[in-house]
């Protein structure tokens, strides 16, 4: 009965007693085999280790959970690769127990899975192989040298003991919510992320995760890149950007030296006119002490203008490393009209603010920002006054919301424009118009409107009107941040 039902199998087939020997097998056992029952069952199959070599390229323990394989060399000298499935059979008869097992044959699978593994352990890049439950099974050598462990260390521990805490506390949430759900935080994607080496020093590395199937399990392939260089270089890219930005400054505050010695010198005149009149009020007899107090508070007062004058352009000259914050553009723009005004007048240019109210706030560095405004407004300044004000002598900065959550701030002026050979040019380095420019304004401008996450452009006004509209946007804040 038992061997006519297991001729029925179209794979090899056997039925074993308790002592592994063979009490039946079908045809396409013997087929593959070429052995017959009465002999051990694991005859045709020879020991893991050298089978697995031979078939694959890579140990029999490389192939990560799998179900029991073995390797057998077939009478025609080739070698294949079977998954054992058995399972108890009811039979009563002298010899105890009794098993019946198919063989599936797995060699190309097996070969597939060697290949990959192999692919995995010799990347350059760091890769760590985790199972569905959050354990290592198998980092490559790059990954091991990353985080300083000898090989092999961490397998079967959990991958939270490579990452910060931050991301650690979260990490087991993540992955059964997505082996729930599908959710990916992660999976299926990269970021950047502080890593803990084995002697427990943050590394700063990009990881992205992918799902894959090995062995019939479910797999999650994290790639780890090491960004330590990346990063050094950029905070070195930055210092030097910060320090071309301050000298974009300075060249600023150089070209307005005419309207801010004008600025100082309106309330430096007062206090010398206050001075010398309380000087002659104290000098009468008896000292006319109401007009006196009078003259010391109007004194006083214009003390007070300068100073803030000069704190205000200290403020704007001075190198600093940026720091952001969540600022209203408008009150930038207001505070600027305090050092532009006094320029604007001298070139007898009027300022019209026509600010958005109730604009949401951005995350920005309020200097650079300003910076990127009033370079705007001086090149404007400079492209009416080279037509002498042929056009009008208005420059018009502008506020508005768009409809992607950004904030657009737009400078007008009633210049000539942009000439179409020079409008490819304008935010190239060095490229200037200008007699004594150096070139830099509008590129420096462009990327720290970049870094800020936003887009500086132009255009051309169109006719009747005149001059050029350049515009800046940046992404508004709206205090809410991606946990992911």
């Amino acid at each position: 009965m038992v061997e006519a039902s297991i001729e029925l199998v179209p794979l090899p087939a056997f039925v074993s007693d308790g002592d592994g020997i063979l009490r039946a097998v079908n045809n396409h056992w013997r087929q593959t085999f070429g052995c017959a029952a009465g002999e051990h069952w694991s005859t045709p199959f020879v020991p893991a280790g050298s089978a697995t070599e031979a078939a694959t390229g890579i140990a029999a323990e490389d192939i990560l959970g799998a179900p029991p394989r073995l390797a057998a060399n077939l009478p025609d000298g080739s070698t294949r690769w079977y998954e054992v499935r058995r399972q108890p059979l009811a039979l009563a008869t002298a010899e105890g127990p009794h098993s019946f097992g198919v063989l599936v044959d797995v060699t190309e699978q097996t070969r597939r899975e060697a290949e990959l593994l192999a692919i995995l352990r010799t990347a350059v890049d760091g890769i760590i192989l985790i199972d569905d439950t959050g354990r290592i099974d198998m980092m490559n050598g790059a990954a091991e040298r990353l985080f300083g462990y000898a090989e092999g260390a961490l397998i079967g521990q959990r991958v939270e003991v490579l990452m910060g805490p931050e991301h650690a506390e979260h990490h087991a949430d993540y992955l059964q919510r997505y082996l729930q759900t599908g959710e990916a935080r992660i999976i299926g994607s990269g970021r950047e992320l502080e890593a803990v080496t084995r002697d427990g020093r943050t590394l700063p590395v990009h990881l992205s995760v992918s799902e894959i199937q090995l062995a019939g399990s479910r797999r999650f392939a994290g790639f780890v890149r090491d960004l330590s260089a990346e990063r050094a270089t950029q905070a070195l890219l930055d210092e030097q950007r910060e320090r071309l930005a301050h000298v974009g400054r300075l060249s600023t505050m150089g070209e307005m030296t005419a309207s801010i010695a004008h600025e100082i010198n309106q309330p430096l005149t007062a206090i010398a006119m206050y001075a010398q009149s309380s000087l002659k009020l104290i000098a009468r007899d008896p000292p006319d002490l109401d007009k006196l107090s009078a003259a010391l508070e109007k004194l006083n007062t214009q003390s007070l203008r300068a100073g803030t004058i000069i704190e205000r352009i200290q403020r704007f000259s001075r190198a600093e490393p940026g720091q952001r914050d969540r600022v209203q553009v408008n009150a930038l723009l207001r505070e600027l009209l305090k050092l532009t005004d006094g320029d604007a007048r001298l070139h007898n240019i009027e300022l019209v603010f026509d600010l958005a109210p109730d604009l949401p706030p951005v995350l920005a560095d309020p200097i650079q920002i300003q910076q990127v405004a009033l370079n705007l407004i001086r090149n404007g300044i400079d492209a009416m006054n080279d037509v002498d004000l042929r056009h009008g002598n208005m420059v018009r900065i502008a506020t508005r919301a768009l409809p992607d959550g950004c904030i657009e701030v737009r400078v007008e002026d009633q210049g000539d424009g942009v000439p179409d050979q020079h409008a490819d040019l304008v935010f190239s380095p060095f490229h200037t118009t200008k007699k004594n420019g150096m070139g830099m304004g509008l590129s420096i401008c462009r990327t720290i409107v970049a870094e800020h996450g936003g887009e500086l452009g132009f255009r051309n006004r169109t006719t009747p009107e005149h001059g050029a509209v350049f515009h800046f946007t940046l992404p508004a804040d709206t205090g809410t941040q991606d946990e992911t």
